[in-house]
């Protein structure tokens, strides 16, 4: 008797894991992944618009931009307070790095972007 009721425990356990896991598994598969472009700024004239899943290094007035692994971040810059390699890698639709004395402004911008300029 205790036996079957250990049996029929684990048989429940597993069953939940399992459809815990196909469910996540298909949360994650069915997702919708947002087209996000990269908007470049220099002097507050639109530069260049580029699709955040090409990886690329692109130079605008002294400023090294990195698209890499779907982030953006400014790799170098002749600026003296470095405030733009320090703000880190961006990735969300909104977010913006700025390096105000090179006037480089970066933005990224979300869904149904069109990336042909």
């Amino acid at each position: 008797m205790l036996m079957k009721k250990i049996r029929n425990d684990i048989i429940l356990i597993v069953s939940l894991i399992l459809i815990i896991s196909i469910g996540v598994i298909l949360y994650f598969t069915m997702q919708k992944k947002e087209n996000i472009a990269v908007y470049i700024y220099y002097d507050k004239e639109l530069v260049e618009v580029v699709d955040l899943n090409k990886n690329q290094e692109i130079v605008v007035n002294d400023v090294v931009i990195v698209i890499e692994n779907e982030t953006v971040y400014v790799k170098e810059s002749s600026c003296k307070d470095k405030v733009c390699i320090h703000q880190g890698k961006i990735k969300a639709a909104g977010q913006t790095i700025t390096c105000l004395p090179q006037r480089v402004f970066i933005q990224l911008e979300g869904s149904g972007v069109d990336v042909g300029v």
